[in-house]
Formats: C-alpha cells, sequence, structure tokens
C-alpha cells in the first residue's frame, strides 16, 4: 500500500512539473548566473525576475520568463548580427544596434521604439520554416505593436503570433537595400496521440482501483458462505483486474513520458492477453 501510494504522488509531481512552470521552455532564458535575492527575485542582465516568473529546471539551472508582463519578439540573429549573404554575421550598421524594426498598427507606422517596446528572445522557435523576402514585390510584413506580425503574400494577409515567426535584417552584399526578413514556422501537424498528463491521469485512475479490487478479493477470500462458485469466479476475475490494471498503469505511465520499448511491451501484452484467457475459463 505505501509503494502504491509512493507511485501515485509521483505521477501527481509529474502532472505538476508539466503544468506548473510559469512559462513553457520556449518562452524562458537561463538566468543561472543572476543575483538571488532574499525576497525570492533573480537580477540577471539588467532584467528582475521576480518570484513566480521563474524556476528551475533541474537543481543547477534556473529558468527565467521575460515574457510574463513583457511583449517578446523572436530575433532570428543574435545580438548585434543580422543576415548577410544569408548568414547570421556580427554587423556595426545601426538599424541593428539597437535592433529596431518599425512597428505598425495594421499598415499605418507608428512612432514606437522596438528597441525598448519589445524583450528580445533569441532562442530557435522550430526546425521546418520558410522565408518571407520583402525583397520581393509580392510579399511584405507589418510588425503589430502587440508583437503579431501580418505576412502579406500576392495581397492575402496572414496573422502570425510571436511564436510562430523570427524576424530580422538582411542584406546580399554591401550594394543591395537592406530589408527586414522573417522565417516563419510550418504549422504544426495536428497531435492525434494523447497528452502526457492524460496518461499520466490514466494511471492513476488505474492504480486507484487496485486497493478496492485487493478488499474484494480478501472479504470473499475469507469468508466461507461467499466463497461458492460465484464467489470464486468474482475473485478470479478481481485477481485478474489487479493484475491487469498495475501492469497499465506501468504502460500509461511509460507511454507518457518515454515510451517503453517494443520488447517489454510485447511481453506485458500477451501476459495480459493470455492471463485474461485463463480467468475466464
Amino acid at each position: 500500500m505505501v509503494q502504491l501510494m509512493l507511485v501515485i504522488i509521483s505521477a501527481f509531481s509529474v502532472i505538476c512539473h508539466v503544468r506548473c512552470n510559469p512559462c513553457s521552455e520556449v518562452e524562458s532564458i537561463d538566468i543561472t548566473n543572476g543575483v538571488l535575492y532574499d525576497n525570492g527575485s533573480i537580477f540577471h542582465n539588467g532584467v528582475e525576475y521576480k518570484s513566480g516568473t521563474w524556476y528551475q529546471s533541474d537543481p543547477s539551472v534556473r529558468l527565467g520568463c521575460p515574457c510574463i508582463g513583457r511583449i517578446c519578439l523572436w530575433k532570428c540573429c543574435g545580438a548585434n548580427e543580422m543576415y548577410q549573404n544569408k548568414q547570421c554575421t556580427e554587423s556595426d550598421l545601426e538599424v541593428v544596434n539597437p535592433f529596431s524594426p518599425t512597428v505598425y498598427k495594421g499598415r499605418e507606422a507608428l512612432d514606437v521604439s522596438a528597441h525598448v517596446h519589445f524583450f528580445y528572445m533569441y532562442s530557435t522557435l522550430c526546425d521546418e520554416k520558410y522565408l518571407v523576402d520583402t525583397s520581393s514585390s509580392h510579399e511584405e510584413l507589418f510588425l503589430q505593436e502587440n508583437g503579431t506580425l501580418v505576412e502579406v503574400v500576392q495581397g492575402r494577409p496572414q496573422w502570425l503570433n510571436n511564436q510562430e515567426y523570427c524576424i530580422d535584417m538582411m542584406m546580399e552584399n554591401s550594394t543591395e537595400t537592406l530589408r527586414m526578413v522573417a522565417t516563419v514556422c510550418y504549422p504544426e501537424e495536428p497531435i492525434i496521440d494523447d497528452s502526457k498528463i492524460l496518461y499520466v491521469g490514466y494511471a492513476v485512475g488505474l492504480l486507484l482501483s487496485v486497493p478496492f479490487l485487493i478488499a474484494t478479493f480478501v472479504v470473499y477470500a475469507f469468508i466461507p458462505e461467499l466463497r461458492n462458485l460465484h464467489g470464486m469466479c468474482l475473485m478470479a476475475y478481481c485477481s485478474g483486474l489487479i493484475v491487469a490494471y498495475i501492469f497499465l498503469a506501468y504502460l500509461k505511465i511509460q507511454s507518457g513520458q518515454m515510451r517503453i520499448a517494443m520488447t517489454g511491451c510485447v511481453i506485458i501484452g500477451k501476459y495480459l492477453f493470455n492471463y485474461s484467457i485463463l480467468i475466464r475459463h
């Protein structure tokens, strides 16, 4: 019983780890080298991360959530860099020192300093992406005040949230006009599988049923009046369900986190199938 409770507590810990972080990993930056104060705040690179806006991914790494209370904007290249010949290269041009693209409301330019208004992020958003180049007469980009991007291709606008693209300046050679470009993530394929939280929830539900099945089995086993044909059949079903639920919970937890090896899955599946046939006869 103690082991069962430990498994349930561990399962709930996994759920909390998945859901209780103040921001996602892509919205996080490493602030391990920041200064931690007694009030729980961390000061890193001129930014204060108050308690509740940072978390620890493991005991030695602290991750901050700069997008809480700020509008984050993903820059394709690093700080003080831009695309030159389609590669990120350090530049001393004013357009990237600081990087401050024009901010719009719809298609109307605003008097907003982007480098003050936005918090720049430099992490990679996605692997599969395509380039939108404003040097083409059919492509336009309008960075909005709320961090969304309006991509206009052949007169058709498409609105992108701030985690679907990154922007930067590009110049092929010293004679070409400097322009803003964006790399846009391809839409993700729909996920048809259950989430990790649901897998863990299934496992917890199965494990919670086991003590009651054990109690039913014990009652019918120790009371002679109940050990008739009906009682023996019920005990057989309970014993089968006890074993099956434990194995199924194990499979659910493994499937929800790191996928059980195929060999182990086949062995457990065959055992459950054969055991279910035996208890039915």
